[in-house]
């Protein structure tokens, strides 16, 4: 009998007023279920999910076939252009999306190999062997966010350009231009560059900037690229996260850097910290995972929802730092952190039991949509399962988890 090949498959849960989850409606869904795709279930030959990108009401999926070709697939709201100019209007299930500026790069040997989504603006990474990297923008135009430097709002897919950029009195070649990441929150988006001769890192970013998380305080709007002055060359970015007001970057020797609004306490004692790992940031918060044997998970900022995961002595406005509180094993070990991801105020973490290679998917935080999938709408303050959960009919191994503005992602392997 010949074995059946590993199948990925893909639940939401949370808010959907335009469709974002893909499951066929625009109502909100409290408990996780399958995603649809334009021909029903995730296409046969589907390898993987790159990634997926959340904005307000509209969601990408970059996702890879077993030939090794890649697409994107998008769903929601496309009102402002965000899924390209060919739907303007709402898709309730995950759809390729097709645009004559992206056809004509990938007739040039071109692949999508990044994505990100701010509130109503959408990004692609197109990457060709012999070729310069490409950044594409298509959407809104809110605080810039299209970065192509015009005050109008434009449906129009449009490729966004650095040749302005100098460092240190010297013009950068964007010809030579490497694009490592890009990362978008709501209202500002952040690029990892390296320039392909040199060793030279460098942030740039757009968008809303008045809060100082473009690294400057007097930006208030930036609507092109602009370097972010932060020096990265002798201790490069290894990975960076975006919330609401700020931005949080994590070096390759784990410190941080972060800049932005402190309002809600979420850069409190940043430059303190060392052997962080991974860093993520929900619109008022931030999370700093800890190299360390416990895979600590550290919380700061706003606790409004309970999204910092851990009890305060002194109320929600309390301005602390400390561990998520994870619920113990039977041993009285705590689970393996394996992986986090912030959504607007809420967080999801897959994690392994003490002792075990089995993986679940935990939350807490802000649930005003039924975005934990627990099958009710109140705030969870404490790390609570969520996968696997009784009553759902789809089996499979929890391998990946994203979180959104109030809507929550599990890629299961089944």
């Amino acid at each position: 009998m010949e074995a059946q090949t590993p199948r990925p498959r893909l639940l939401a849960a949370g808010s959907n007023a335009r469709g974002q989850l893909a499951n066929g409606s625009d109502d909100d869904s409290h408990t996780f279920k399958e995603c649809r795709f334009k021909e029903g279930a995730l296409p046969p030959d589907t390898h993987g999910i790159l990634q997926l990108a959340t904005g307000a009401n509209h969601t990408l999926v970059l996702m890879e076939f077993g030939d090794g070709q890649r697409e994107l697939w998008g769903c929601g709201d496309g009102r402002k252009g965000q899924l390209g100019p060919e739907y303007m209007g709402q898709l309730t299930e995950f759809t390729p999306i097709s645009m004559p500026l992206y056809k004509t790069y990938a007739s040039q040997g071109y692949t999508c190999c990044l994505i990100a989504a701010a509130w109503e603006t959408s990004y692609l990474v197109l990457k060709s062997p012999s070729r310069p990297d490409v950044v594409i923008s298509m959407g809104s135009n809110d605080f810039g966010a299209l970065g192509v430097g015009t005050k109008q709002a434009t449906a129009t897919s449009t490729v966004i350009s650095f040749d302005h950029l100098t460092i240190e009195g010297r013009s950068i070649n964007s010809s030579e231009l490497v694009v490592e990441s890009i990362i978008a929150g709501p209202r500002h988006v952040v690029l990892h560059l390296r320039p392909v001769f040199s060793n030279e890192h460098i942030l740039v970013g757009w968008g809303l900037g008045r809060h100082g998380q473009l690294g400057d305080t007097k930006i208030v709007n930036c609507d092109r690229p602009c370097i972010i002055s932060l020096d990265v060359s002798a201790d490069p970015v290894q990975i960076y996260s975006l919330g609401l007001q700020h931005t949080v970057a994590c070096h390759q020797s784990g410190r941080t850097t972060a800049f932005g609004s402190n309002k809600k306490g979420q850069l409190h004692k940043m430059d303190s910290w060392g052997r962080i790992r991974q860093v993520g940031c929900t619109w008022n918060g931030t999370y700093l995972l800890v190299d360390d044997d416990e895979n600590t998970l550290l919380s700061m900022g706003s606790n409004a929802h309970g999204q910092l995961g851990r009890e305060l002595q002194g109320g929600e406005n309390e301005v602390t730092v400390g561990p998520v509180e994870f619920t113990l094993s039977h041993d009285g070990k705590l689970a393996s952190l394996r992986s986090f991801a912030c959504g607007s105020e809420h967080v999801m973490a897959v994690v392994s039991p003490s002792g075990s290679s089995d993986r679940e998917v935990w939350g807490w935080g802000w649930n005003e949509h039924g975005n934990l999938g627990l099958d009710h709408t109140d705030d969870v303050p404490k790390p609570t399962k969520i996968w696997p959960a009784g009553g759902h009919a789809v089996d499979g191994k929890p391998v990946q988890v994203w979180a959104g503005n109030g809507t929550s992602w599990i890629l299961l392997q089944t």
